[in-house]
């Protein structure tokens, strides 16, 4: 019995002390969290940190205490509210070590230009924009601004564009292992990256395309903020990267300083009362945009695309691209009587196709129960993220988006003779002519490698089907775009794989259009579904067994344990990004690995 009492007694404490501990997390949530009003000053000064990697949406609520990414669609909400703001004299901006590709950059440019265009003053202080590394994309967005500060240490690292893909055909040899691979057609080159020396030419030839388009659109930002002609920028990209002094010298930046020199510039311009309000707090206290009239559903597809979908808080984070989580998601905006349309944004290189499928057949289907489908694509839609697009009612890309890639590939790996290397013999059994077709050991039998080359006709020939029929396109239009081909947006509304060029802005003007609204009607931007709250969050850690108080200590404070692979990573100066390179692809609707330098 006394046993008994002392785990009964010991049982209610935990508890207790559980329920203390969420009320305690509640409350402080309550008073301080992301939701919490914030009080502003007459006069402001609008700061905002440019640091680490920018992201295409939040991932979740989580912890008050766990520091959050940038993203990108509250930069810019805040920063186009400051426009039309009267207390907010200007924006000071500090850039460190932060990572964004050109479709990001484009759209921050287009919310920097609009601040400027009304009468705002914009400025940007970094210690060094890539000087020792490449800085291409960071300086074209740096050129938005009224005024560029580096440090004396710094530099400017506008070196252009560059891109790298592995090809480990040398390897396989080395290890005999024989590639089965094949690919729907000469442009989806993802193939040849796991089994090839180097580029074929259809490759080069459209990756080298590609990469001028990017470029020429670097170029031409920078001219026209900067006051260069092209030529111009094209010799000072030849000649780069260049020390501060030259860099000011060449009037590539404005001024060189420190930054307690810069704040003290930026606050004597704004006037002894103005005060400096971060990004966070000015959005916690204005009325945001896009809350106030009908609602539209933002859904996010993000990431690889695969099958499945499960309970990661909000269903897309933590694990890509979940077809089920993405089409249910769908399916509850159809049947919500509330919802009068939705805004799909997309950033997925792809990946399997029956996932991908699986999305397309929703999208059509909201589109067709009267609920228009708007796409707004980030830094990349293609092959499956294209796939999934193409049923919208509108497709918007900003010019620098990875768009296309209409293609397909697939295969297998032979690798009996690197088992007999090692003395392994495989022996089989099979029930069924084709039934070891996919096995990893042997080639494919005579009737099998025929289906799996049907099954790749199939597969391109539905994707090509469907496309024409989305984009309204006859067979010689979509033989000419398709093929395997990746296009900058820019090029892609060219072709007709999209049908405007810009960011949220014009996606949200899109959607506006089809609800026959007028361009400044209000709409109520919700994401869809609900993400799970704070208080939600502690409740799954605890239930989810293990140890949850050491889980909650880690996610208030923001602890995290670097793992072997990571440190090794940052031993060779690689990133996960370039270790995503060597991860075998998801599916068959999925773009080539490359490494693409701003």
């Amino acid at each position: 019995m006394r046993t008994l009492w002392r785990f009964i007694i010991g049982s209610l404490a935990v508890i207790g002390a559980t329920v203390v501990l969420i009320t305690v997390i509640g409350f402080v949530i309550a008073i301080f969290g992301p939701g919490a009003a914030k009080s502003l000053p007459d006069r402001m000064v609008l700061r905002v940190n440019f640091e680490g990697e920018l992201q295409d949406r939040r991932k979740s609520e989580v912890f008050l205490f766990e520091k959050q990414d940038l993203v990108l669609r509250e930069v810019i909400m805040g920063l186009r509210a400051a426009a039309t703001d009267e207390r907010v004299s200007g924006v000071a901006v500090y850039m460190g070590g932060f990572r964004v590709n050109l479709s990001m950059a484009q759209e921050l440019r287009a919310a920097i230009a609009e601040l400027r265009g009304a009468g705002k003053t914009a400025r940007l202080f970094t210690e060094d924009l890539g000087g020792m590394g490449g800085g291409s994309a960071a300086y074209y967005l740096a050129s938005a601004f009224d005024e560029i500060w580096v440090q004396p240490s710094g530099g400017v690292g506008l070196i252009g564009l560059s891109m790298e893909i592995p090809y480990a055909g040398g390897m396989l040899d080395k290890l005999e292992v024989k590639p089965r691979f094949g690919q729907r057609h000469e442009y989806k080159s993802a193939v040849e990256s796991m089994t090839g020396y180097g580029m074929s030419d259809p490759a080069r030839e459209n990756l080298q395309a590609l990469l001028d388009s990017l470029y020429g659109q670097l170029v031409a930002g920078i001219a026209e903020s900067r006051g260069f002609d092209e030529a111009e920028v094209r010799q000072l990209v030849d000649n780069g990267p260049y020390l501060a002094q030259e860099a000011l010298e060449k009037r590539l930046i404005d001024r060189i300083g420190y930054w307690d020199e810069f704040i003290d510039e930026s606050d004597s311009m704004a006037g002894e009362e103005a005060e400096r309000v971060f990004l966070d707090d000015y959005l916690a206290g204005i009325d945001r945009p896009n809350s106030d009239g009908p609602k539209v559903a933002l859904i996010y597809g993000n990431g690889t695309i695969s099958m499945g979908g499960g309970d990661d808080g909000d269903g897309f984070e933590g694990g890509g691209f979940k077809a089920h989580r993405v089409a249910d998601a769908f399916a509850d905006a159809v049947d919500d009587e509330e919802v009068e349309a939705i805004l799909f944004r997309i950033n997925s290189p792809g990946g399997s196709y029956i996932a991908s499928d699986i999305v397309w057949r929703e999208v059509r289907r909201a589109s067709a129960a009267g609920k228009p489908v708007i796409v707004s694509m980030g830094a990349t839609a293609a092959s499956g993220g294209y796939f999934v697009a193409m049923p919208a009612d509108r497709v918007i890309a900003q010019p620098g988006t990875i768009t296309g890639s209409i293609g397909v590939y697939g295969g297998k790996f032979v690798t009996e003779k690197l088992w007999a290397r090692f003395g392994i013999a495989w022996d089989e059994l099979h029930a069924g002519e084709n039934a070891g077709m996919w096995s990893f050991i042997r080639d494919f039998p005579t009737g099998g490698e025929q289906r799996f080359r049907e099954m790749l006709d199939f597969i391109y020939e539905d994707f090509t089907a469907k496309a024409m029929e989305d984009r309204e396109m006859d067979a010689g239009q979509m033989d000419r775009i398709a093929r395997g081909r990746v296009w900058a947006g820019k090029d892609a509304l060219d072709h007709g794989l999209v049908d405007a060029l810009g960011g949220y802005d014009v996606a949200i003007a899109e959607v506006k259009q089809a609800l026959g609204l007028n361009a400044d009607a209000g709409i109520t931007l919700a994401l869809w579904p609900k993400p799970r709250s704070s208080f939600d969050e502690v409740m799954k850690l605890l239930q989810g067994g293990g140890k949850p108080l050491a889980q909650i200590g880690a996610a208030l404070f923001g602890e995290q344990e670097a793992g072997v692979l990571a440190e090794v990573g940052d031993r060779l100066g690689l990133s996960a990004d370039d270790l995503e390179l060597l991860k075998p692809p998801a599916g068959v609707l999925q773009m080539p690995p490359m490494r693409l330098r701003y």
